[in-house]
């Protein structure tokens, strides 16, 4: 129906026009007007029931006669016209004016319609509903589309969202309800019902309690339920469907186990439809999505298989539109509840698999199933945890997505075409199941799945196999997983390339190989260069299908690109002469090819390359001068990369007879105008940075030239395209592409955005290369580079920017330094500090891709490190909202399973973010201080008895740069704590007791005062530790040595409050730990200290404790550098020389006190030309003290 939008009225004195005959005759006399389809079945009104005058010479009553002198004003007419409209014994008039609505013959005469109705609703609403409510029920069956019409605008009016009149019919006048839920028994149309359905949902939801607001309603949908009659189960099950996302379960039944009752009586029912059976299984999706929890799920368990068995039974009957849409709404499910699918999961993902097998399905049902199936996989806890557990989803899945895969056609163009386009939206969805799985999950099925596809007769099964390896490499990162199967599969796709008959099975496994030399360098490189280069270089020969040979030189070049020298060197002298055999070939479009691999190659094979540099350079400067001569700047572009990367690898030295010639080309290609899609002006920026990397100080020449270039890329902004007309927009060529922000649709020029990012690049490598060399240049860089750091539009350059931050300032600095910035009132340095940093902290709060997000952290402390404190109040607020939110979406994970989950990009951001903390807090200390009291309370939680080892130990680490920092403000909130770390002490997991014993530590040498009251039981914590049956076990040793050393640290700050005597015995007992390495060093230094100052409690009464602190100072100084710091030891050195005063009767008992044993040892240990240890031998005792002083340093 034309919108009732208001127009404005028309002047007084205009004549509203005139017609010959009634508007209601015009759209059955004119078909082709309007909507042809509407009016063809229009028919005028009987007279019996609308009673029209005689048609002749009859105008339309909605209309004016040709004079206005029985009317003064436009408004008097609307108003006499309404007056009709509302009055009028007949329905004509209202006829007449939804024809008008719907039919206008000219847009005067719909204007006219509209200020009617406009009228209409805003002075008599709730009589013209009334009106409206009238004409539908005395409208016969025949005028249906009248009747339809009257309804489109009823529901208009009443469904307005605005102020007025409308809001003052108490949304809707009982009797208008009364009588829509009458439409709802009466009618007959499905296509009426389905809207007064839509209708009547939309309505119910804007009342407040529909059961005390609109109680008919409820009464009819149970009314419904209940009834013989299966449509008015299906519409009562319909609405239902519709209502139950807008109303708490409360105020729609009486209690969820009733309605329950209810659908599956209808799925019980002997003579319900399928048709019912749907709208049922949609609205159980509902019921389960919205209103029910994790702890009443299993109650409503059989509504899961009701839908099951639903969507097995529609798929037998092939009915592809109500598979999609149960599969959609169980998506949907998935996707907010996956939880719901626990209890029967196996059953719901293997029927929805099933209809990936369905070929006489339509190809959009089955991707819609694929796309359930990828709703579980990125559901990251709980629906990827359901799958991994599953012993069926996987390997079925793979065997149906296989299936999809191979289901290709021949085609007689596929040698020539550029790309192939079948089965992409497999491709796609498999891409995202492995994305969401990884790639080792799913290669443990391979080898069984794909061992009889590789062998299959047609080649459509075996490209299947090929390229789901393909897919399933791009996501993985190592061979060292799952390394029996890469084995098995890496000899095939081999295979496959030397041996298969078919091309489009040997262009796939080039793929495959290409893939797998990108992502799971260098291994796959290490140990299957054997097998892989043969095959290539003989696929680089089948000239018969170039699309194979471009392929071939692809995967060369991938790799090649990530060979190590050791690796590629036996064969660098075959490949290079296989390379230059083919650029002496008049074959252009292998020649750009071979130009690149040949820079992989010379790249990767470093200074090794030095020896064809000779030989290579002749022949890449005359294709270089030719391209640039024929003006074929794709073949220059390849030239130059293939001769900046050869430069890069054989160094200065070998290069400088050819610098002048390239140089001297590239500031020509400078000067002149190149299109903005001539490949040459990246390639002209990638030049001018790799040279600058290749001669590094000897740059300084060429500053000048390539800076400003370089600058002026950068900074390029004609890179965004809003069209006038969207839809004309033209993406095939790849000059443009689509990019949605917010809500707003831009297209983006590839061409000149892949500049403005070589440009970022190349300021980014020569400022990192060049350092205080770029001195006159480092503000303007930072100027153009800073704001970088929030370029939406492009991940890359918001990459580069981050990483260039630190080295921008420490260019700076080392400017500074070295004298070569003018120094004004403030300093370059600190102007650049205080603009960088803010930046970064702006950048990081924004920044939604983890990998990106590292980076910013890793350059932010860096920053931090070398600026000091710069960041204000707000700036700092910022940067820890931040952080914390990092730290809370750990800390809400929780349990190990899912820990190994989240993705590596993930997990470096978490690491990042506590490196960062550690220095930001110790860094900016000032302004710290006022956020600790948001600070303490999410390391707290990290201490949970619910958290990981590591989520403890870092939890931990945060708190320890805390409390150096702050004690006080630290240790004062923390009793509670202290009591849970007392508790954990008795935890079996040892890396919990280790967290523990740390902690406590912590608390101990930074909790002053606040320790002591909980001195007590904290010894007994430890002590717990330290006497647990199995604390030298080799699990339990590291939490041992450290309690030991917390031991040490109750005896070293807080010892007034201590039975000194006890603690020294047990503490003395246990010296020396000689496993947790870092705990053994603190605890050695503590024991230095005690003997430094003759400790009387610790050397005890008549020194008798004086040979176990010997046998202690023995094990460390023959452990060497292990268990103590060079301090401690020679600090020991000296204490063993004070020893020796001691007198012969001490050092006696110290010797005898060692023992056998350490005797023994000792004699292992002992050097060329040493006194052996016995204790028979004159003078042992002090040879022993002299062994061990001597051996301090062994």
């Amino acid at each position: 129906m034309a919108s009732t939008t208001s127009s404005p009225l028309p002047q007084d004195s205009a004549t509203p026009p005139s017609m010959s005959l009634p508007s209601l005759l015009r759209a059955k006399l004119r078909p082709t007007r309007g909507n042809p389809n509407s009016a063809i079945n229009w028919s005028p009104p009987p007279t019996s029931r609308l009673r029209p005058p005689s048609l002749g010479s009859q105008r339309s009553p909605l209309l004016s006669p040709p004079t206005q002198s029985s009317l003064n004003s436009t408004r008097d007419y609307l108003r006499s016209k309404a007056m009709e409209i509302l009055e009028s014994p007949d329905t004509l008039p209202l006829t007449c004016l939804i024809e008008e609505l719907n039919f206008p013959e000219t847009s005067t005469d719909l204007m006219y319609a509209q200020n009617l109705l406009n009228y209409l609703k805003n002075n008599y609403l709730t009589s013209f509903c009334f009106c409206l409510v009238s004409f539908y029920k005395t409208c016969g069956s025949e005028f249906g589309n009248c009747k339809e019409y009257a309804f489109d605008i009823l529901c208009q009016i009443l469904t307005e969202d605005k102020e007025g009149p409308c809001r003052e019919t108490s949304f809707l006048d009982k009797e208008i309800k009364s009588a829509i839920l009458d439409f709802l028994n009466t009618e007959s149309s499905i296509k009426t019902l389905n809207k007064i359905r839509d209708f009547v949902a939309k309505i119910a939801t804007k009342e407040v309690r529909l059961g005390n607001d609109w109680p008919e309603l409820l009464e009819f949908v149970y009314e419904s339920l209940d009834s013989d009659s299966e449509e008015k189960v299906k519409y009562a099950v319909s609405l239902l469907y519709k209502l139950i996302p807008h109303c708490a379960v409360e105020d729609l039944v009486v209690s969820p186990d009733s309605f329950y009752d209810s659908l599956v009586d209808i799925f019980d029912s002997d003579y319900m439809s399928l048709e019912v059976q749907v709208e049922a299984v949609l609205t159980s999706n509902r019921f389960l999505l919205y209103w029910t929890n994790r702890s009443n799920h299993d109650r409503y368990s059989v509504l899961m298989i009701q839908i099951v068995e639903t969507i097995s039974t529609l798929v037998e009957h092939k009915s592809d539109k109500d598979v999609q849409a149960v599969v959609k709404e169980l998506t949907v499910l998935t996707k907010e509840k996956p939880w719901t699918l626990s209890s029967q999961f196996d059953y719901v993902v293997l029927s929805v698999l099933r209809i990936l097998g369905e070929v006489e399905l339509q190809g959009k049902t089955r991707i819609l199933a694929l796309e359930f199936v990828i709703a579980l996989a990125e559901e990251r806890v709980q629906g990827r945890q359901m799958l991994l557990g599953s012993q069926l989803a996987i390997p079925k899945f793979l065997e149906k997505i296989l299936l999809l895969l191979a289901n290709l056609k021949d085609d007689s163009e596929w040698g020539t075409a550029e790309s192939d386009t079948q089965n992409l939206h497999s491709v796609r969805c498999l891409d995202r199941i492995v994305a969401a799985l990884g790639g080792e999950v799913l290669m443990r099925y391979f080898p069984d799945y794909l061992q009889l596809i590789f062998c299959a007769e047609d080649w459509q099964s075996r490209h299947a196999a090929v390229l789901s390896l393909g897919i399933v490499a791009e996501r993985c990162s190592s061979l060292k997983e799952s390394k029996h199967s890469w084995d098995q599969m890496a000899g095939r796709i081999i295979r496959s390339v030397k041996e298969d008959i078919h091309p489009c099975v040997r262009l796939t496994a080039l793929y495959t190989i290409k893939q797998f030399s990108k992502n799971l360098k260098p291994e796959f490189q290490d140990q299957y260069r054997d097998q892989v280069l043969p095959a290539l270089t003989k696929a680089m020969d089948d000239f018969n299908y170039p699309r194979v040979q471009v392929q071939a030189y692809s995967a060369l070049f991938e790799f090649t690109s990530n060979c190590t020298p050791s690796i590629l060197n036996p064969y660098l002298k075959e490949i290079v002469t296989k390379l230059l055999k083919e650029l002496r070939e008049e074959k252009h479009m292998i020649k750009g090819e071979t130009l690149k691999v040949l820079s992989a190659v010379a790249y990767s094979s470093q200074d090794q390359f030095a020896e064809y540099y000779g030989t290579v350079m002749p022949y890449l400067k005359v294709i270089m001068m030719t391209a640039k001569k024929e003006l074929d700047h794709n073949l220059l572009a390849n030239s130059v990369d293939c001769i900046t990367m050869v430069w890069m690898a054989v160094g200065k030295e070998k290069i400088r007879d050819d610098t002048d010639m390239v140089v001297k080309m590239l500031i020509s290609l400078q000067r002149s105008e190149l299109e903005a899609n001539d490949p040459m002006r990246c390639q002209l920026l990638q030049a001018w940075a790799r040279l600058g990397k290749c001669l590094g100080k000897e740059f300084k020449p060429y500053m000048s030239v390539s800076i400003p270039r370089l600058l002026r890329s950068a900074k390029i902004g004609s890179y965004v395209l809003i069209p006038e007309n969207p839809d004309n927009v033209d993406e095939s060529d790849g000059s443009i592409r689509a990019l949605i922000l917010g809500e707003r649709k831009i297209w983006i020029k590839t061409k000149v955005l892949e500049e403005k990012v070589a440009a970022c690049k190349g300021l980014y490598l020569l400022a990192d290369e060049l350092k205080e060399g770029l001195s006159v240049w480092i503000e303007e860089v930072a100027q153009t580079l800073v704001p970088f750091l929030n370029f939406q539009l492009n991940e890359e350059i918001r990459r580069v920017a981050a990483s260039a931050m630190p080295v921008l300032l420490k260019s700076s600095k080392e400017a500074k330094q070295k004298g070569n910035l003018e120094l004004s009132d403030e300093s370059p340095f600190e102007k650049l500090c205080s603009d960088v940093l803010p930046a970064l902290v702006k950048a990081l709060s924004k920044e939604s891709l983890p990998e990106i997000a590292a980076i910013i952290l890793d350059s932010l402390e860096e920053c931090m490190k070398m600026s000091g404190p710069v960041l204000d109040e707000d700036q700092t607020d910022l940067f820890l909202k931040k952080i914390m939110n990092v730290l809370n979406s750990r800390i809400k994970v929780g349990d190990i399973d899912v820990i190994k989950q989240t993705l590596q990009e993930e997990q470096k951001v978490y690491d990042k973010a506590v490196d960062c903390l550690a220095t930001f807090i110790r860094i900016q200390k000032s302004s710290f201080s006022p956020f600790l009291s948001k600070l303490l309370p999410c390391i707290q939680l990290m201490w949970e008895k619910d958290k990981i080892a590591k989520e403890r130990r870092t939890g931990l680490r945060i708190f320890c740069d805390v409390a150096k920092q702050f004690p006080e403000e630290a240790f004062r909130q923390y009793n509670i704590c202290l009591l849970f770390l007392f508790e954990a002490c008795k935890d079996e997991n040892p890396e919990v007791l280790e967290v523990a014993v740390q902690a406590i530590g912590i608390f101990a040498e930074f909790g002053g005062s606040a320790f002591k009251s909980l001195l007590k039981g904290a010894f007994y914590a430890l002590k717990a530790v330290i006497d647990h049956p199995k604390a030298l076990q080799i699990e339990y040793v590291m939490a041992h040595d450290a309690a030991v050393s917390a031991l040490g640290k109750f005896l070293q700050f807080h010892r007034e409050k201590l039975n000194a005597a006890q603690f020294l015995k047990t503490w003395l007992r246990h010296l020396p730990p000689e496993n947790n390495l870092n705990e053994a060093k603190v605890a050695h230094h503590q024991l230095c200290s005690l003997v430094e100052v003759s400790d009387v409690e610790l050397l005890g009464p008549k020194k008798k404790n004086l040979h176990k602190i010997v046998t202690v100072y023995a094990e460390i100084l023959w452990a060497g550098k292990k268990l103590a710091t060079e301090e401690t030891r020679d600090d020991k050195n000296q204490d063993l020389s004070r020893f020796s005063a001691h007198g012969k009767k001490t050092l006696a008992r110290i010797a005898a006190a060692l023992g056998e044993e350490q005797v023994v040892r000792t004699n292992s240990r002992r050097r060329p030309n040493q006194l052996l240890l016995g204790r028979d031998n004159e003078g042992s005792h002090e040879q022993t003290i002299s062994f061990m002083k001597q051996n301090g340093g062994h």
